[in-house]
Formats: structure tokens, sequence, C-alpha cells
């Protein structure tokens, strides 16, 4: 399977540019296109982690020269503006403060209540409807193809497996993100940006299920892309969630699927089931997880052989 310009990721700031390049260096081929938050203040941002980085001027001067080097190599860039609480306003500032520094994202990841602002900033970019619009049913997304005509749209959730659903947005005109390792519930209802959501769902679906069962539905594994249980044709980017984590995570996150690798990192340190599905609320079970139970709940739930081993 030829993974190359097929991944999605966000810039983690927990690196130095020397240690960015040697990365480029290795995975780079494997990259379709980098999301960022603006450093246009702490309402731009849902990771606090984040947020507090780009408060200091060293950071801010290395997500520049990131984006300047992603830009020399020939991968695409993201402006991320899909959190709750901007204006019109806000969202200028954002651009303002990307054109001081010479960049002009490829494409633009929004909230549908700035599409507006958006595109009166960036009249010829393409855009991507954000998961974070939490959009829950198939008429949506032919409603929001009618009204806004978006480019793209990032799916996860109860969509992560809608080969369906995938070859009508394609044929449609439109590229599907999908959202390898958000581990999110099927049932969640929206996202609204806050981890109580999550969490009471995810409370909820325990009493019913187990951790492994769970993991096991709402993760993805690379044998999943390998042996056709998602359809990797109809998908034009697999979005990795990564930036609250090490530039080490997005390494191991896209070798694990390139090389179809698990048990490996799993016996290595059971933290890296985070690789396949990071949901906050798993991360307190995972040093408790039984792989070889969430291969058996996987092969049940998909109804295939995964050839794990």
């Amino acid at each position: 399977m030829n993974f190359e310009r097929k991944f999605n990721a966000g810039i983690t700031l927990q690196t130095n540019l020397r240690e960015f390049k040697t990365f480029l260096d290795d995975f780079g081929r494997y990259i379709h296109s980098f999301y960022f938050s603006p450093p246009c203040g702490v309402k731009f941002h849902t990771r606090s982690k984040v947020a507090a980085q780009l408060l200091l001027p060293q950071k801010r001067a290395l997500l520049w020269d990131m984006l300047e080097l992603i830009k020399e190599r020939g991968i695409y860039t993201e402006l991320l503006l899909n959190t709750l609480c901007l204006d019109d306003d806000m969202v200028k500032k954002a651009a303002d403060t990307l054109g001081k520094h010479g960049v002009t994202p490829d494409r633009i990841c929004i909230m549908e209540k700035y599409y507006d602002a958006a595109k009166t900033c960036y009249p010829t970019g393409e855009y991507i409807w954000s998961f974070n619009n939490g959009i829950r049913s198939e008429a949506e997304f032919q409603k929001v193809r009618e009204n806004y005509g978006a480019d793209a749209f990032v799916l996860g959730s109860n969509f992560i497996r809608r080969n369906d659903l995938f070859a009508r947005l394609k044929a449609a005109g439109a590229d599907v993100y999908l959202l390898l390792n958000n581990g999110c519930s099927f049932n969640c209802g929206t996202c609204n940006n806050t981890s109580s959501t999550c969490n009471e769902t995810f409370c909820r679906n325990m009493k019913e299920y187990s951790v492994e069962y769970l993991y096991a539905l709402q993760s993805i594994f690379p044998q999943e892309l390998k042996y056709g249980v998602i359809d990797v044709d109809s998908v034009m980017c697999f979005k990795i969630s990564n930036r609250g984590s090490s530039l080490d995570f997005l390494r191991r996150a896209i070798d694990s699927y390139v090389n179809c690798r698990v048990r490996d990192f799993v016996k290595v340190d059971k933290n890296n089931f985070a690789l396949w599905g990071r949901a906050g609320y798993f991360w307190k079970y995972f040093r408790n997880m039984d792989l070889d139970r969430i291969i058996d709940y996987k092969q049940k739930i998909l109804g295939v052989d995964l050839h794990m081993d």
C-alpha cells in the first residue's frame, strides 16, 4: 500500500528546527499537509498546552520557521479556525498575522460560523469543514455542500468506517479527511470543544461495555487499512491527532500505519495504544488493557480476520 502524501498531521512545538528537519527527511514523503492554529491568543486553541507554548517568543519563532520549511518541502499547510469563541475581527487578526510572516495557508479548516469572515480574508482559499461542526447525518453533508461548497470534510466518530459515504463524497467532488486516532465515541452527539461531553458519554458507555470493546470499536488499527476494512482509495488524507505530543509520537504513529505495526509497539509500552485511539478518557486504562482481547473484539465487530501476527 502506498502511503506517500497520505497523512495530515499537526505541527507540534515539542521539538526544535533541527529535529523537525530530520523528521521531514525521514517521513516527509508521507505527509500531505500540516495543520496549525495561529499564535493569536488562547481562544484559537482547544489544547491549553499548545496555547501556553505560543505565549513564548521562541516557540512563536519556531512556528514561523517550521511553516517556512514545510513550504520549502512542497507540503501543504492548513489553518485551523475550529474553536467556539472567535469573531470576525479575530479571524481577520489571524489572517493579518500570518500575512505579516509570509504565510498563506493552502486550506482553511473552519467552523460554519466563521466561513464568511474567512472567505473575506481568503477569497480563493479552499475550505475544510471541521469535525468540530458536529455533523451527525449524511443529509447534513449534502446541505453543507449546497450552501458552502466545502472542498473537504473531516470525518470521525460514527463515520470512521463508512466507506459508502467516503465514496459518495469523493464522487461529489469533496475530499475526505479521516480521523485515524481520535478515538471518539460513536454516540457523543456533537463536538463542543470541551472534554466534559466526551467523558460523560464514555462513562455512560462503560456501564454497558468493557473498555477493550469501546477501544476496539473507536480506534483504527493499521490492519484495517491494509485489509480493506476502510476504503483507502476514497480517503484523500488520514488525519493524525498529535499536537499535544512530541515529534517522536508522530514518527511512531506514521511508522505504525505505514509498516502495519501494532503488537511490537504495545509490547514496548502500553501507552502506545494512543497511536490508534488517543481520546483522553482511554489513557488511564491503557496499562491494564489486553491487546489480544481488543483484537478479538475488533474481528467480531468488523467481521474480518485482521492477520495481526
